[in-house]
């Protein structure tokens, strides 16, 4: 079977192999057959530690087949991922590996580029990155944005307001504003006669933001705090994403309310999506244990067809039909008394939850319920390998955050195969989920960690109409009324069940247009930085370019142009790329904040985004030869000048992050406003089952009118 995978990955192909069936040792064939071209070849893991481990895994065979192997790691230095990017094969996060490309983008020496041309490239757990992880930005920052506003006063204020009474929101979309009566209070707090003012536009927003970090983003849902910083939690997940970030003064707002030190977000200097990344390699392949609910966005996105790997041994995992409760208190209490029940047996439990939080209420609850357990969750994540590898064990219960441990096997018994059969005659791994997820896909995955290579298996998911997924998408309101109270577990639970599994479907249908419209904007300002780009580089590779006379219009001094003069000229010139392009980023940023609400009157906001950028690109290009025109002729002229005069001052330190775009939940309600093409379109038979569900709400509501 790792054979039959090699191949198709050789093929470039998206292979789906199931839990503990070889992966790692699997991507070794394909990677040595391109290595031998000696043009590298890179195997993207899910996170550091993935790459460091698999790198030292399969490092004896590449080395007895003459390949060199080496990893990167985000605290490795310059030189070090030079040494690690030459190698044969490296091993590195999609995500670090996309900082490098930033990094290299903004380069003023040759010397100061790690990275080697792309050539091919294996996505491992490639659903996580390639569809979880891609929507999100990666951007390097330098410069530091000052600011006189005190972040932290404004925190103060803000948390005396009194939530829905002293400011108005709107749930759907998850929108906070100040009142009438809240802007005088703001106007006396800070001394100032007119709050909606241009001039106080800074102080406007920054309590704007104030009031959704304190509201609308949750501690130990939505982050953590870890080493007095900030730290994300990844909504698919519920793991901390390093260097990750929110934009726009909201990271600066959640950091006040928290009361720690704050660290500016900085200028954005380049930004790159993982999806257009992932593009610029020749030739990808990739392998993840589920990968069949999203074929069609694979193959959209990355050309990428799915070839489904048969597993060594059938897979006997019975997974039972969700059980459905009114409320969480409802639900959680029968998890705890399914437990009991099993844990007795001495059978393993693993216990996947949506939060942090939540991970932590039901530890708290086993506790008293004297069920002695291990929680895996973004507060420790540095031990997720090694608690998730002990979650085999007999008599074990392990509560974590989603997937968590992501990569590393549950063999029943350990590594030691103690009581193995003993756990073979209990049913193997039970695992229970506390939550649906906005993909099946998620679900699955976490199904996926019971059965491994032929053993026996237990999975269960314990949900109420009280759950995230369920409120947040109304889902409850969604079915007919006759099955929206839940009582006892009965029969119509298969009902409820086809009900759900269907509107699951329209949500991940709903989220894959949603990042193909991402797609769409983010790809029209790829094209404009490619072309930014390749100029840049040019210069970079030869600065002898700088002498042409569309450069240089004065044919007199170019005979007079010294080697020390040529290196000034050439990084006044790399200076204005990066600042008219940096800069050019921001105002489409700006663009882009409420170009969605064009819809309403009827226009289709893409276009007019296009537009608006493609109308902006050319007086960039304008702007930056004119200002390289100018900045040229004045030094020439000035030859004693030296950089600090032209206030050309490249960053003394950059940092790369990602940028979580969209914190606030109802991502769909900005896709409405946004695409017309959307909502439940998701496939004929949805088409007939909601036109029977609508005919059968009507029936059913003039049955009720009359019966009143």
């Amino acid at each position: 079977m790792q054979i039959i995978g090699a191949i198709a990955l050789y093929h470039s192909k998206l292979i789906e192999m199931q839990t503990g069936e070889g992966k790692t040792l699997t991507a070794v064939f394909p990677a040595y057959l391109n290595a031998m071209k000696r043009e590298g070849v890179h195997i993207l893991t899910f996170n550091d530690y993935l790459a460091r481990r698999d790198a030292n895994w399969m490092n004896p065979i590449y080395r007895f087949l003459g390949i060199s192997v080496g990893y990167i790691s985000e605290k490795m230095n310059k030189s070090q991922k030079k040494n690690a990017y030459k190698c044969d094969i490296t091993y590195a996060t999609a995500k670090e590996v996309g900082f490098d490309y930033l990094r290299s983008l903004i380069a003023y020496d040759k010397d100061d580029i790690t990275l080697q041309p792309f050539n091919y490239a294996i996505v491992d757990e490639a659903d996580a990155i390639l569809i979880d992880e891609a929507r999100n930005p990666l951007v390097l920052a330098g410069n530091i944005i000052e600011s006189d506003i005190d972040f932290y006063k404004i925190a103060r204020f803000t948390a005396s307001l009194e939530y829905q009474k002293e400011f108005g929101t709107d749930e759907y979309s998850r929108n906070i504003f100040l009142t009438e009566k809240e802007i005088e209070k703001v106007e006396n707090e800070f001394s100032i006669t007119n709050l909606q003012s241009g001039g106080n536009l800074e102080l406007h927003s920054a309590i704007n933001l104030a009031l959704q970090a304190r509201h609308l983003l949750k501690k130990d849902v939505d982050y953590i705090v870890k080493h007095n910083e900030i730290k994300l939690i990844d909504e698919f997940t519920g793991r901390v994403v390093e260097d990750r970030k929110w934009r726009n003064g909201l990271q600066t707002a959640v950091e006040a309310k928290e009361n720690i030190k704050i660290k500016s977000e900085g200028t954005i200097l380049n930004s790159i999506t993982l999806q257009h990344l992932i593009q610029k390699y020749p030739k990808i392949a990739g392998m993840t244990g589920t990968a069949q609910q999203s074929t069609e966005e694979f193959e959209y996105f990355y050309n990428l067809r799915t070839a489904v790997i048969p597993p060594n041994k059938k897979c006997i995992r019975i997974d039972h039909p969700d059980l459905i409760f009114a409320t969480k208190e409802e639900k959680n209490q029968a998890i705890v008394e399914e437990v009991k029940k099993v844990h007795k047996s001495g059978q393993p439990i693993l216990i996947g939850t949506l939060t942090v939080k939540e991970s932590e209420e039901l530890a708290k609850r086993f506790k008293e319920n004297n069920i002695k357990c291990e929680v895996l969750n973004a507060k420790n994540d540095e031990l997720e390998a090694e608690i998730i590898a002990k979650a085999g064990m007999k008599d074990t219960v392990t509560i974590s955050t989603n997937m968590a441990g992501r990569g590393t096997d549950i063999i029943l018994g350990g590594k030691e195969n103690i009581d193995r059969e003993k756990l073979i005659e209990l049913g193997g791994l039970y695992v229970i989920g506390t939550n649906r997820h906005e993909s099946s896909r998620i679900d699955w995955q976490l199904r996926g960690r019971s059965g491994r290579q032929g053993d026996p298996g237990v999975s269960r998911f314990f949900i109420s109409f009280e759950d995230d997924l369920m409120v947040k998408y109304k889902l409850k309101e969604s079915l007919p009324k006759r099955y929206r109270n839940v009582k006892v577990s009965t029969l119509n639970d298969r009902i409820r069940l086809e009900y759900i599994n269907h509107i699951q479907r329209v949500i991940e249908g709903q989220m894959f247009d949603m990042r193909r419209s991402l797609y769409d904007y983010s790809s029209f300002i790829e094209k404009q930085r490619i072309i930014l780009q390749n100029e840049r580089e040019r210069i970079l590779e030869d600065k002898d370019i700088i002498l042409k006379p569309n450069i240089i219009s004065q044919k007199k001094v170019i005979e007079n142009v010294d080697e020390n003069l040529l290196i000034i000229l050439k990084e006044i010139i790399l200076y204005q790329y990066d600042k008219f392009w940096s800069a050019h980023l921001d105002y489409l940023s700006e663009i882009r904040e409420g170009i969605h609400l064009l819809r309403i009157g009827g226009q289709n906001p893409l276009r007019e985004f296009q537009k608006k950028a493609d109308g902006c690109f050319k007086a960039l290009c304008s702007d930056i030869d004119s200002e390289i025109h100018s900045k040229v002729k004045y030094v020439l002229e000035n030859e004693k000048i030296n950089l600090s005069d032209l206030r050309i001052k490249k960053p003394s330190s950059t940092w790369a992050y990602v940028i979580n775009d969209y914190p606030f939940g109802n991502q769909l309600g900005l896709m409405l406003a946004d695409n017309s093409n959307i909502g439940f379109q998701t496939d004929i038979l949805s088409v007939i089952f909601l036109f029977i569900y609508g005919m059968f709400k009507r029936i059913i509501g003039k049955s009720e009118n009359q019966k009143r």
